[in-house]
């Protein structure tokens, strides 16, 4: 805006200070001209009846004196000069010898005006000169005024449009600056409406949306930990029907199980009840091994063939462990509880290429397809909730990574999770 101004009101100025310019020095040249030219015509006409040349020198010397920036010189009929200037011509002009007022221009670049001496007296003509500096005379510091004024005027047309751009791009600035912050999860942050009209109900808008989610992820927190209580009853019961076994064999997994469960549903109800959190890092590769060792005893009891390969090296990527273990859980499950026992599958974490860093954790069992198309959304090839997948596409996007759910080579299911390896970010040490 600031810009435009500047350029509008700059062709503005120059569009009438231009013209103005010229007017301004045409006006003293004339001015400078018609007043040589009248100091000329009144000593021509006071010369007219003076025969003696002794009173047409004292009438010459008078006029110079009254105009010291314009000299007159007048042309005796005997061809002397009175008063005469250097530069004059030896004899007068032959238009001034034909009785008309002419302007000569001098070789110093003034003008020299020119009447004729009518009637019987000893003067032939009166020639005043008029300087150079006299035909532009005031016209530099009216020039300068006139552009310095023009200046200022564009200079206070820049500061207005800067001002209100500023009234309008500052408000704009501060709610982006807020919607950026809610995107990242800082859901207290509010902006003081300002601005224009319209830029401020931008921002009321904005305010009243945040105050919505929070009411929703209020609400969808409070609904986690109801269902999360409503859990605990069933697990009652069914650590009394655990604790009514007598076989201590059969007993102690089933209680190592139920509590796994409920420390599950604890950290559910607990997750509910907070507010939303960055992930922090955590190695796939260890959080792969880990949870192996719990889906190896039931692949094994299922008569199930599997694979495993990770690098021995830790694989830090942007999940907690957690979160990662709830991952390779619903991926994993899904396998179990949708295709027949003694189907294998495979696992693999392995870097996306040799020289990026990004890693994919692929999850493929050797199922036969039921339709020509990978499923998109559901858990598995029957009927499920779709929470499993969901988290997984969830939590790779969390961490700046994607998913893909397709088939295998053979027919059978495939996800591969991609993640980009976490990079802690620099301290303030490191920056300076």
């Amino acid at each position: 805006m600031a810009l435009m101004a500047a350029v509008v009101t700059g062709a503005v100025v120059l569009a009438f200070c231009i013209p103005l310019s010229l007017f301004v020095r045409s006006v003293a040249y004339d001015r400078a001209i018609d007043g040589a030219d009248l100091q000329a015509r009144t000593l021509a006409a006071e010369l007219v009846t003076v025969t003696a040349q002794a009173t047409v020198l004292r009438l010459t010397q008078r006029a110079n004196v009254a105009a010291r920036s314009t000299p007159a010189a007048v042309y005796l009929a005997d061809g002397h000069v009175v008063g005469a200037p250097g530069h004059l011509p030896q004899t007068v002009p032959a238009i001034v010898r034909a009785g008309r007022t002419a302007t000569i221009a001098t070789v110093q670049g003034g003008r020299d005006i020119w009447e004729p001496v009518r009637g019987r007296s000893a003067a032939v003509a009166v020639v005043v000169n008029v300087p150079p500096d006299l035909l532009t005379k005031g016209v530099a510091w009216e020039w300068t005024l006139l552009f310095g004024g023009g200046a200022l005027l564009v200079l206070i047309a820049i500061a207005l449009a800067d001002w209100l751009g500023r009234t309008i791009v500052r408000p704009i600035s501060d709610l982006e600056d807020v919607t950026h912050r809610l995107r990242d999860g800082d859901m207290e942050r509010r902006i003081v409406p300002a601005g224009p009209y319209e830029v401020a109900e931008v921002g009321q808008a904005v305010n009243e949306l945040a105050d919505q989610i929070n009411r929703l992820l209020a609400n969808a927190r409070l609904a986690g930990a109801d269902l999360g209580h409503r859990l605990r009853t069933p697990l009652t019961a069914f650590r009394l029907d655990i604790e009514a076994i007598t076989d201590p064999s059969v007993r102690a997994p089933l209680a190592k199980d139920l509590e796994s469960l409920e420390a599950a549903v604890n950290r559910l109800i607990r997750e509910t009840r907070e507010p939303p959190r960055l992930s922090g890092h955590a190695d796939l590769a260890g959080a792969l091994r880990d949870r192996m060792a719990f889906w190896t005893l039931l692949a094994r009891s299922q008569r199930r063939r599997f694979e495993v390969a990770a690098p021995s090296r830790r694989v830090e990527v942007g999940l907690d462990k957690d979160d990662l273990e709830a991952v390779i859980d619903a991926v994993l499950s899904n396998i179990f509880a949708h295709t027949p026992e003694e189907t294998g599958f495979r696992v693999e974490v392995r870097q996306s290429s040799p020289s990026s860093r990004t890693w994919a954790l692929v999850v493929e069992d050797e199922g036969m397809a039921t339709s020509a198309e990978p499923p998109s959304s559901e858990p598995g090839r029957n009927a499920g909730t779709g929470l499993g997948l969901d988290i997984v596409r969830r939590s790779a996007e969390r961490a700046g990574g994607t998913t893909e759910i397709g088939r295998s080579g053979g027919g059978g299911f495939r996800v591969e999770l991609t993640l980009p390896e976490w990079t802690p970010p620099p301290t303030q040490e490191s920056a300076n």
